[in-house]
């Protein structure tokens, strides 16, 4: 009887634990920390059952207009093959449930930062529902080109109607540079002057501040298109926010 009584225990104590490390319904995301070959993976799952029912590897780049990776492969803007290979990846981990794997059969892209943002999206938790109606990765320009020399651009981030993520760039209309705006800067040649650091330091505290209110009209921007609503940002923000306003219409 206490033989009986001590395997029950056993097979108690092991099913707590598995049910204690299933994920709960929900969907779920998560970032590479910075970008790498100019581009900044991106993974998002859901779960449903407590298993993983679909996932989505993508990335956003600091290319000149560059939508999503996925989008720029369907326009032609990254010809890689890139995006076919992530989709076998995201069908193996929803088929075998596996997000320690090391490899996938006929993936020749390396597959470790997928797996490893997968488990990190799971170990964060479900994102909570916020105020838009669909997800997805969303791209748009300003309308025109700015004084500055730029048409910016914004992609915007969804998840459950979550804004998770924002990167403000720029198309440079200059001659003799990359018509990326965030990698002239970085690279130096972007001619601005200003305390609170170069245009490529001063572009992601206004994302950050859009992640944080999640609603472009929520930044309130004075006659001359500044902003006194963002710390570390002396930039003119009116055309990052119309891009994001503008881009965030599909989410609607």
């Amino acid at each position: 009887m206490k033989k009986l009584s001590l395997i029950a225990v056993l097979v108690i104590i092991g099913t707590v634990t598995v049910f204690a490390q299933t994920p709960q319904n929900g969907i779920y995301f998560a970032q590479a920390p910075r970008y790498s070959g100019g581009w900044r993976d991106q993974v998002v799952l859901q779960v449903q059952g407590g298993k993983i029912t679909s996932a989505n590897w993508n990335a956003i780049g600091m290319g000149a207009g560059l939508p999503d990776r996925k989008a720029a492969a369907k326009a032609g803007k990254d010809t890689s093959g890139w995006a076919a290979q992530a989709e076998k990846a995201e069908a193996f981990l929803v088929s075998s449930q596996n997000s320690s794997a090391t490899s996938v059969a006929g993936v020749t892209i390396p597959v470790e930062p997928f797996f490893a943002l997968a488990k990190a999206a799971l170990a964060a938790g479900p994102v909570p529902k916020g105020i838009y109606s669909k997800d997805g990765w969303y791209y748009a320009p300003a309308p025109a080109v700015d004084s500055f020399q730029t048409i910016n651009t914004a992609i915007v981030t969804v998840v459950n109607g979550t804004i998770k993520d924002a990167l403000w760039n720029g198309i440079l209309q200059m001659k003799g540079v990359d018509p990326s705006k965030i990698i002239t800067s970085a690279a130096g040649k972007y001619p601005m002057q200003a305390p609170a650091g170069a245009w490529h330091q001063q572009a992601p505290r206004a994302a950050e501040a859009l992640i944080s209110v999640q609603d472009p009209a929520k930044i309130a921007v004075k006659a001359d298109g500044k902003t006194d609503a963002i710390t570390g940002v002396t930039i003119q923000v009116k055309d990052f926010l119309t891009a994001a306003n503008l881009a965030l219409q599909g989410a609607k």
